[in-house]
């Protein structure tokens, strides 16, 4: 019922918003349409639809994503704050956490399985029981899986384990053996690796490392960030929010990240979240910084994904890269300034 009015769209957008509205359609009998109109000097979007069901009517600007990006919500944002149009991120899939995000702001979405929230001033759906398949890494494309992020993260932070073997590329990353040959191929393809020679032998540097950063930032988030977290807490003492800097001076193997990373690097920040990595037993953890568990608390606990026994004499915090990737794919403006700030400083 809409391919005749989707002229204005290609074809993978049409591949995307098709079944998502025919989903919502079949989920909730609203009436789905895209209005064959194209975009007008100054206006960004990829198609208009029309939702009606009753006396209940909306008219959205959709933007469709092939993939959901910290940057394609900060477009999406800025958009929303600067226009009096209601706006919709229309995707295959979109990470729980750039949900919570669109939800905060009111921004509406919708993925292929139906899932959405849909807030405006004549209608509200909210639909979060869909089951939604998470992109799949086929065999030629395992970059962007958990083992591929811990690898890059390696990389990025010493980028001379390339020219080391196979086996202490995988020790070092702390990822199978098997894998690294996949790696070093995806990255030669996606021209992130340049082959060279230095004293007459194969030598490789990577290329695009801005890019490469940035890309790992945001799928760091989204796909093994996730798999990390151990909990919320909340403090047990008012003061000791006040005191957070000396929480943990006497346990070597806690780390401070995020906020907490940023505000101890830059000197610039004052932190909201504070966010601990360590691979303490979750009990001893709580007797000894006198923490609790609250699903709503202030600081929030994730175990390390790196090898450890590498990287050492951290300090009080994670690795400058991976406060920086977690400050970047924030989506807080205040947090990506800090980012900069420690890219500067401390990744090179």
């Amino acid at each position: 019922m809409f391919r005749e009015q989707s002229n204005i769209m290609n074809m993978k957008e049409q591949n995307i918003v098709i079944p998502a509205l025919e989903k919502l359609s079949e989920l909730t009998g609203v009436s789905a349409q895209i209005l064959n109109i194209s975009p007008s000097k100054g206006k960004n979007f990829d198609a208009v639809i029309e939702l009606e069901k009753g006396k209940q009517n909306c008219i959205l600007e959709a933007e469709v994503k092939t993939e959901v990006r910290t940057a394609s919500l900060d477009n999406i944002i800025s958009r929303q704050e600067l226009t009096d149009s209601k706006i919709i991120m229309i995707a295959k899939y979109i990470p729980t956490p750039m949900k919570e995000e669109l939800r905060k702001r009111n921004i509406c979405y919708l993925e292929t399985s139906g899932n959405c929230y849909i807030e405006t001033l004549g209608m509200f759906i909210f639909i979060s029981d869909q089951k939604t398949a998470e992109p799949k890494h086929s065999e030629d494309s395992k970059l962007w899986a958990p083992a591929g992020i811990k690898f890059l993260f390696a990389v990025l932070t010493d980028p001379q384990i390339l020219n080391t073997s196979y086996r202490n590329m995988a020790y070092t990353s702390g990822v199978a053996l098997g894998n690294i040959g996949h790696f070093i191929s995806e990255m030669k393809r996606d021209n992130y690796i340049i082959t060279g020679t230095r004293n007459g032998r194969p030598y490789l540097s990577l290329d695009n490392k801005n890019t490469l950063i940035n890309k790992w930032s945001d799928m760091y988030r989204t796909v093994l960030r996730p798999k990390q977290i151990v909990g919320r807490f909340r403090f047990n003492k008012k003061e000791d929010r006040h005191n957070w800097h000396e929480l943990i001076s006497n346990y070597p193997d806690i780390y401070w990240g995020g906020e907490t990373a940023g505000a101890i690097l830059t000197e610039h920040l004052v932190p909201e979240i504070y966010t601990i990595y360590t691979s303490t037993d979750r009990f001893e953890l709580m007797k000894n910084l006198k923490i609790i568990p609250d699903s709503n608390g202030e600081i929030e606990v994730l175990r390390p994904f790196w090898n450890e026994d590498i990287i050492t004499d951290m300090g009080e915090t994670v690795p400058p890269m991976l406060a920086y990737a977690e400050l970047h794919s924030s989506f807080d403006s205040r947090n990506r300034e800090i980012a900069v700030r420690i890219k500067e400083k401390y990744v090179k």
